[in-house]
């Protein structure tokens, strides 16, 4: 752990961190005299130095410093001709060290960690161009981990809720999908009669999970669920009618999907099927998926279809989803129906629910198969742990393979809970 200003500028002097496929080392401060070089300087009130930054041809441009009204180094950056590149550095008034961030092309990008002011530490975690792609790991000021990878990632082979306070009274929630980084979830919800169908969020922040909201993209004049984040965490896809104002003649459901990039803003269409309801899209990082769509029998009878992502616009006249397979019939020699599917985000596991597979009217159950060298495996009912004579759901299958995610009528009355996928198979991994 590194408690100083020294020890930190050593560390400065002799790290190398690959960004990309470059290697990042120290920008050279210009030394005044230089042609095009010159530093700015200004001071608090009090006369104490406030800010020092040197600068090439009128860009920052080398160390950048700046200290309170005491004289206390608040800050240490380097800068790239107008960019920061390089080690950024945050300070406790008492010194001690509170962030260093890794900064390429004026974006996070690398190793993230900070510390309390006792000097204990705080976070830690990788960013990527400026985007957290897996879970940051937090600690108290005494050293007690806390945080979504605490709430979601800790191994545990009975179910317990996931985020089970703050939830609104009488909130339904449906669908919920949370980012590879577990600090924000989209979530599904309506009326108890399945109406007022809306797309909400909740971003952890600040410590703990903020209030629900309504989800950036989301279009309050439409119908709109089963929110599923891709397995690369770059879109979150949904279906929605929000078309319908300009196609009257086409009251199904379609897929659409809002970036990551856009801060969840930007939407696009992905299906144009205006004689069957497209339902949800579940897809691994590498394009590969499985959707739930109303295509064999039209709505509301539905199937599940392994399908390709391509990278061509939808029209009109077709949609960007590629039929690979027909996945009706996993099951075989029964009338039941598969719904709610979920692939793992290597695209290898494949969870989905499977309704009146014990008779007319049964419940839903949740059923696992894998992916093999000659397709499907034969699908497996997960074990009472996750089953039960009620609804079950798979919601998601995390990062790291192992935490199963579902929805189930449970006492606690929490929207989602968690197991260790192997204790709930009844065939787990050696």
């Amino acid at each position: 752990m590194f408690r100083s200003l020294a020890a930190l500028v050593g560390l400065v002097l002799t790290s190398v961190v690959r960004l990309d496929a470059q290697t990042w080392q120290p920008v050279l401060t210009p030394a005044l005299g230089d042609s095009g070089a010159d530093v700015e300087i200004t001071r608090h009130p009090n006369g104490q130095l406030a800010k020092r930054v040197f600068r090439r041809n009128g860009q920052p441009h080398g160390l950048w410093q700046e200290w309170d009204s005491a004289g206390r180094v608040t800050y240490v950056a380097e800068w790239r001709d107008g960019q920061g590149e390089g080690v950024w550095m945050y300070f406790h008034p008492n010194g001690l060290v509170r962030a260093r961030e890794w900064v390429t092309r004026d974006v996070w990008h690398g190793p993230s960690e900070g510390w309390h002011a006792n000097g204990q530490k705080a976070f830690e975690g990788i960013n990527t161009r400026g985007v957290k792609d897996a879970p940051f790991r937090y600690w108290r000021e005494d050293g007690r981990p806390y945080g979504p990878w605490v709430e979601l990632l800790a191994a545990t082979e009975t179910p317990r809720p996931v985020v089970p306070d703050g939830w609104p009274a009488d909130f339904n929630a449906w669908d919920v999908t949370f980012a590879p980084d577990l600090e924000l979830l989209f979530v599904g919800t309506g009326d108890n009669d399945g109406n007022q169908r809306r797309i909400m969020m909740r971003r952890w922040q600040r410590g703990t999970w903020q209030p629900v909201e309504r989800a950036p993209f989301a279009d309050s004049t439409a119908d709109e669920g089963s929110p599923i984040v891709s397995g690369d965490g770059a879109w979150v896809y949904f279906n929605s009618t929000r078309h319908v104002a300009q196609e009257p003649n086409n009251p199904k459901r379609e897929l659409y999907r809002a970036s990551r990039a856009s801060g969840w803003r930007t939407v696009e269409r992905i299906t144009f099927t205006p004689t069957y309801g497209e339902v949800a899209l579940t897809l691994a990082r590498d394009g590969s998926g499985v959707l739930w769509s109303g295509r064999t029998h039209g709505d509301p009878s539905t199937a599940l279809y392994e399908v390709q992502l391509d990278s061509a616009s939808a029209t009109r006249e077709a949609s960007r989803l590629r039929i690979v397979r027909d996945l009706s019939s996993l099951h075989t020699g029964d009338t039941s129906g598969e719904a709610f599917p979920v692939l793992s985000p290597d695209g290898s596991v494949l969870l989905l629910s499977n309704y009146d597979i014990g008779g007319p009217g049964t419940k839903e159950d949740i059923f696992m198969v894998r992916r093999t060298s000659s397709g499907w495996s034969t699908p497996e009912r997960l074990s009472a742990l996750v089953n039960s004579p009620g609804d079950e759901k798979a919601v998601q299958l995390l990062e790291d393979g192992r935490t199963l995610l579902f929805s189930a009528p449970r006492a606690e009355r929490a929207p989602v809970y968690r197991v260790r996928l192997d204790a709930a198979s009844s065939t787990p991994d050696r």
